[in-house]
């Protein structure tokens, strides 16, 4: 399974990657979640190649959250949104425990 992360610090995408690997074979790309020049276009360059997006909702811009929204609904892929910043929270929803979809 390949899984996007968006939000979050540079320095956790290391950790996630170990973290959500023992949920079985996944695939993490991560995007900070700041807004940048191209933002749009970046994340759904992201988006199209993945199954899954996960929107670490404390963790980054409200444009960066309603840029993925968009990209992820024009990719037709599915997106978490985690109230929680902690890995435990993403590995929860990953693992079918309850989630915000949209």
């Amino acid at each position: 399974m390949r899984i996007a992360i968006v939000g979050g610090q540079n320095h956790n995408q290391e950790t996630y990657g170990k973290l959500l690997g023992k949920t079985g074979r996944v695939e993490i790309h991560f995007y900070d979640g700041i807004p940048k020049k191209h933002n749009k276009r970046n994340l759904e360059k992201l988006i199209k190649d993945v199954d899954l997006v996960i929107v670490i909702l404390g963790a980054c811009s409200h444009a960066s959250m309603w840029d993925t929204k968009k990209a992820a609904k024009k990719c037709h892929k599915e997106v978490l949104f985690s109230r929680g910043i902690g890995i435990s929270s993403i590995v929860k929803q990953i693992a079918g425990k309850p989630a915000y979809t949209a």
